[in-house]
């Protein structure tokens, strides 16, 4: 994998109008990042993940391509994955394994001169603020000894709210906070780096709202909210949530919400709301914790497609099944074949886009992709199985 002409070419050439593109849909700015003159590249670029155009949106702050590893599902999109590739050569990552293939090419790109940025949530925030990141981070920067470019993307959240349905435009701002030199970093322990890495690009995108008095305006703000938030705030009820244009609604008690352009929630009736998503979040997962500690069923959902997520290539379609998760296992019980069961600590679980579920197989290091046509939550799985394996006290 080498740092190519044509990565340059296509940079140059399309930077000007992804510039206007991405102020036009977004309201973003970029400040450009300007290193010290004795502060050479390449550089890893680390950044916090709010919007799927997050890679475009930091490129505008670096007069040269950046190579970003991205998730292999990408590469399995028909025809546009060949674009993807001949134009900006991503790095492919495949979630859940051991990828040793990536840090090589990684490295490879980084000694043919090519900056390398990666997102370490590996999937765009749910509620606005830092998903958790792996602590092995660390090891790369000290692996690639090149300088640490701190990267943080604030607004981004509130133009497009990962399980929103629609784009609002409003403000949104890109910069870099902080240039860490390989002697910096190996002056500091791994603790104080992954802070200070965290501090850096950690984001609230509900105080960069307030300091911008900013709106982000669209007729259908709430819509598809229940894709994410399965806990009603009022009732304390599961699945009870749907959302018409700007507003969330209980089907099992009176809670009544608006989502408002400052990006907060206003109650309209209903015991309680949270005014942000972010607590909603936090109390969804404590929520979640009670439940797994019931033997039983947790969640079940009927009529997913279920398909097998080769490593940066395709999916293979295994047929219809309906999921269970249990407090031990997760049963994928195909329509028309013998029914799988996972034991819960060989589950591996997260959730791709915005609602398409991937559970990966320690045993057999097989990802399964699960998708559904009806609105149904997918994060609560990946809540509950990270609870259970937590150990709930």
């Amino acid at each position: 994998m080498r740092k190519r002409f044509r990565h340059t070419l296509v940079y140059t050439t399309l930077r000007p109008f992804f510039r206007v593109f991405l102020f036009l849909k977004f309201g973003y700015r970029s400040k450009k990042f300007k290193p010290p003159r004795d502060v050479k590249g390449p550089y890893l670029i680390v950044s916090n993940h709010a919007l799927a155009m997050d890679p475009f949106l930091l490129a505008m702050s670096f007069r040269e391509p950046i190579f970003y590893v991205a998730s292999d599902m990408i590469f399995s999109i028909p025809t546009w994955s060949k674009v993807i590739r001949y134009l900006v050569s991503p790095i492919p990552k495949t979630k859940y394994r051991s990828d040793m293939e990536t840090v090589r090419d990684i490295i490879k790109m980084v000694k043919s001169g090519g900056s390398v940025a990666v997102f370490p949530e590996g999937n765009s925030t749910f509620h606005g603020k830092l998903m958790p990141i792996d602590p092995s981070i660390v090891k790369l920067v000290r692996l690639l000894k090149i300088p640490l470019v701190l990267y943080r993307l604030e607004g981004g959240y509130l133009n497009k709210p990962r399980w929103a349905k629609k784009t609002r435009r409003g403000k949104a701002l890109g910069q870099v906070m902080r240039l860490i030199t390989p002697e910096e970093a190996a002056s500091m322990d791994n603790d104080q780096l992954y802070k200070a890495m965290i501090e850096a690009i950690d984001a609230d995108p509900y105080a960069f709202q307030a300091s911008k008095k900013a709106r982000y305006r669209h007729k259908t703000l709430a819509e598809d909210i229940e894709s994410a938030y399965s806990l009603c705030p009022s009732c304390g009820s599961f699945e009870t949530l749907t959302s018409q244009k700007d507003i969330v609604g209980c089907s099992a008690c009176d809670f009544n919400a608006r989502f408002t352009p400052a990006g907060t929630l206003e109650k309209l009736s209903g015991k309680t709301h949270f005014e942000t998503t972010t607590p909603w979040y936090h109390a969804q997962e404590k929520a979640i914790a009670g439940r797994v500690k019931k033997s039983g069923l947790i969640f079940e959902d009927k009529n997913e497609a279920v398909l097998d997520a080769r490593r940066g290539t395709e999916k293979i379609p295994l047929g219809a099944a309906d999921i269970k998760l249990y407090p031990d296992c997760i049963d994928i019980a195909f329509h028309d074949q013998e029914p799988l069961s996972i034991p819960i600590d060989d589950v591996r679980a997260s959730v791709q886009q915005k609602n398409k579920l991937i559970v990966y197989d320690k045993r057999t290091k097989t990802t399964y992709y699960l998708l559904n046509h009806r609105k149904r939550n997918a994060l609560k799985y990946v809540q509950a199985i990270d609870a259970i394996q937590k150990g709930v006290e």
